[in-house]
């Protein structure tokens, strides 16, 4: 008997799924969402429409959520009953590396914005710096949301990727600002972390 809208047992699967974040699923995730990101410029360059190349991308991200979605369904939630679920309250390397992350995306943002003489150098770096922040912050809230430090360590990740590649672009040993560098190398970080968290829980909690 299936359980109506809105009853306890919903509510209470529901909290999971955006509390578990042992299993390593939303690594997995974050790190298939910026991957995918990176066949933007390449998709961009083939001359293709531009409705299927927005199609395709798309395609990828639905499959990468809803891949993610049924998997932690059949894996994490049999499993529940095991898992500890996180505290609500921060830690302190929580706390230290949200602080880190704004501070970079203060001196980042002002480096972009407010072209900053002291710091023109970075003003080549149309590609890069807006779009490492714009990843930088919502890692960052990711962090905050799941109380998982290393979300804001991937937000740093991705910001640098990118501005390490498109230094390789701008000395010409990298294509397109070097956002496909970037995201497939930075995004296949994340996304072997998660496997790795996804390896250690399931062997922590047996079904």
């Amino acid at each position: 008997m299936k359980s109506p809208s809105g009853s306890p047992t919903r509510e209470i699967n529901k909290r999971l799924l955006l509390s578990i974040h042992q299993d390593g699923f939303f690594d997995i995730l974050a790190g298939l969402i910026v991957i995918n990101f990176g066949w933007v410029p390449i998709l961009d360059a083939t001359g293709l429409n531009p409705g299927v190349r927005q199609t395709i991308l798309l395609t990828f991200y639905g499959l990468s959520i809803v891949i993610v979605i049924w998997l932690k369904r059949r894996i994490t939630v049999p499993r529940s009953g095991y898992v500890k679920l996180a505290k609500k309250t921060r830690s302190r390397l929580s706390i230290v590396m949200l602080i880190v992350n704004m501070v970079l995306f203060v001196i980042f943002g002002g480096i972009y914005l407010l072209d900053i003489p002291l710091w023109s150098y970075f003003g080549s770096y149309q590609m890069s710096v807006p779009l490492g922040l714009i990843f930088m912050v919502l890692f960052s809230f990711t962090g905050g949301l799941l109380k998982a430090v290393r979300f804001y360590l991937y937000g740093i990740l991705v910001l640098f990727s990118f501005i390490g590649s498109e230094h390789l672009f701008l000395v010409g040993r990298a294509a397109h600002h070097g956002i496909p560098l970037a995201a497939f190398v930075s995004g296949g970080i994340i996304f072997l972390s998660g496997c790795i968290f996804l390896s250690k829980f399931m062997r922590r909690y047996s079904a």
